[in-house]
Parts: C-alpha cells; sequence; structure tokens
C-alpha cells in the first residue's frame, strides 16, 4: 500500500513538470524574477521549478538574492543538476499539503546537489527531500522542518528508492528538525523498497526535535544493503530514539558507523540501537548521554564500541 501511495505520488508530481526546452548551462532565480522569463542572470525566473526546466542537464542553478523559490509547490528533479543558493540561503516553503516538498528521481548515472537552502514543509508536507531514484544525491548546508503530516509519517529526507540497484546519498553541513509524527517518522530516514546497495554519509548533521532522529529501516523489502557512515554529527532531543538501525532476517544488511558523534536528551528509546539479526552498528569516539538507555541491541542486532566513547547519564 504504502509503494502504491508513493508511485502514485511521483506520478503526479512528475505530471507537473513543465516541458523541457532547457537552453541555459546557468540559470538564475531572484525576488523580481518572473516565470516567463528565460532564467539568464538579466532576465531571472521566479521559481526553481521553471529554472529547472530551462536549465541543461548538468546544469546549475543559482539564487541572486534571499527569496522563497517554491511559489508553494512542490518540484522533481529528473537530471543532473545543481541547486546552489549557498550565498543567499534561499527558501522553498510548501502552502499546500502534499507528501513531498522535492523529489528526486532521476537516471542511474545522474548527480544531484542541493546546497544553501531552507526547506520547510509549514507542517503540510511528509517529505522534506525524497530520493527516489539516481546515482548520488549530495545536500549541503540546507536546513530540512516542519515535515511532520501523517502522510508518510514526515521525514525531513527520505532516502526511498524505488528503481535502481545503487545510490549514495551525502549529506553535510544540515539541520534537520521538527519532522515526523511516529514510525517511521524522522529527521533522517533510510527505507530502500527495491533490493539494491544503498550507501549514506552523514557529515556535521544535526537532527533535533524529531521522530526519530536518524533511522535505518530494512523492512520493505528482500535482500541488498544499507552501508552508513555517521561522522560528526549530533541526533538530540527526539521524541524516539536518537539513532536506529532495523531491520529482519529477509530484509537488507545494515552496517552502520558512528564516528565522533553525539547522542543525546531523546525522550524515548535508546540514544544509540542496533535491531534486527542483520543489523551491526559499530560506535566510536562517540558521546552517548542523558538519553532514557544508552545503547542497545535487540532481535540479533549487533552493537560494537571501540571503546573510545563516553556513555553515561542515561
Amino acid at each position: 500500500m504504502r509503494i502504491a501511495l508513493i508511485l502514485a505520488a511521483l506520478a503526479a508530481v512528475a505530471a507537473l513538470v513543465l516541458p523541457a526546452h532547457a537552453q541555459n548551462a546557468r540559470s538564475w532565480v531572484a525576488s523580481t524574477g518572473v516565470d516567463g522569463n528565460p532564467c539568464t542572470r538579466s532576465q531571472p525566473c521566479a521559481s526553481f521549478s521553471r529554472a529547472l526546466s530551462q536549465t541543461n542537464a548538468g546544469g546549475e542553478i543559482n539564487c541572486v538574492d534571499q527569496s522563497d523559490y517554491a511559489l508553494g509547490a512542490n518540484i522533481a528533479i529528473v537530471k543532473s543538476i545543481t541547486i546552489d543558493c549557498e550565498s543567499v540561503q534561499a527558501r522553498f516553503g510548501l502552502a499546500s499539503a502534499g507528501i513531498q516538498a522535492i523529489i528526486v528521481e532521476a537516471s542511474a548515472s545522474d548527480v544531484v546537489t542541493l546546497r544553501g537552502i531552507d526547506i520547510d514543509g509549514n507542517n503540510l508536507s511528509g517529505v522534506g527531500i525524497m530520493f527516489a531514484s539516481g546515482g548520488a544525491l549530495h545536500i549541503e548546508k540546507c536546513v530540512i522542518r516542519n515535515f511532520d503530516t501523517t502522510s508518510f509519517n514526515g521525514a525531513g529526507i527520505a532516502d526511498s528508492l524505488l528503481i535502481g540497484s545503487t545510490s549514495e546519498l551525502f549529506v553535510s553541513d544540515t539541520v534537520v528538525t521538527n519532522n515526523g509524527t511516529g514510525t517511521p517518522g524522522a529527521g533522517i530516514l533510510v527505507n530502500p523498497f527495491v533490493t539494491s546497495t544503498v550507501k549514506v554519509t552523514l557529515n556535521r548533521v544535526e537532527a533535533r526535535g524529531n521522530f526519530f532522529g536518524i533511522k535505518a529501516d530494512a523492512t520493505q523489502v528482500s535482500g541488498g544493503v544499507i552501508q552508513m557512515t555517521i561522522r560528526d554529527s549530533v541526533s538530540s532531543g527526539n521524541t524516539s530514539n536518537g539513532i536506529v538501525a532495523t531491520g529482519n532476517a529477509s530484509g537488507p544488511a545494515i552496517v552502520m558507523m558512528i564516528d565522533r558523534s553525539t547522542s543525546s536528551h531523546n525522550a524515548a528509546g535508546f540514544g544509540v540501537i542496533a535491531d534486527g539479526p542483520k543489523t551491526t552498528i559499530r560506535l566510536g569516539g562517540s558521546s552517548i548521554a542523558g538519553n532514557i538507555n544508552g545503547v542497545g541491541a535487540s532481535n540479533g542486532g549487533v552493537l560494537q564500541s571501540y571503546g573510545t566513547n563516553q556513555i553515561n547519564g542515561n
């Protein structure tokens, strides 16, 4: 049922993508832009949606100034592209209900980069960024917040592979907050729906005030592997577990490394927990404090410590 719901949502968003008349290697959006413009520096557009349609695959979209470039609507990214608004920290705020704000449903060789965007669900949408297909997705220096509706139970970032056999997600210098209302809602959720090798690297990420902070869920498909590295990151003040990896005997194996990170003051569950017979979490140089329970392993899961952690006050 959930796969059917997601596929229907993808089809609906794809139908909104404007016909491709791309001509720019670099396109521009601005607060004074008009979507009838060609999205050049001298004639910028008003929305990311229009700029995507005017930009060649492998091109770049930049922001002239700080503004909201969603115009209330979600977008689908179906090709290699960079949206770089780091210098102005653009906004992308939804004004109507939907399952996701941004869907990446690109080809297996495509690389997408999102940089310097404040993505706000305004408590109307289920997912901030959904990675449904593509070779690699880079999310850098972004804020993703307020995706906490009951559809999909909310997630700031959902690595939910629907097509393809491999993918890589890189998240760095990013905050995910106030996302998720219940299982499996999370600040960052990794839950592939096809047998695949999913690689995830989180570096200098802060997950706070979500339902789960960071969650790998291997219960949606048989076979495959989820490989995750979490480094120099914080998962704090979440409603449930801070960092959790959960699976079953038939699902993907989960191998997670947590290095120089903190999971603290999470209101229920564990700071870090490995659940399921094919789940392994390795923990080093990290602080686990102020949670209901510190660290744990259940249902055959394995949690290995390098002996360099501070696990106190739980």
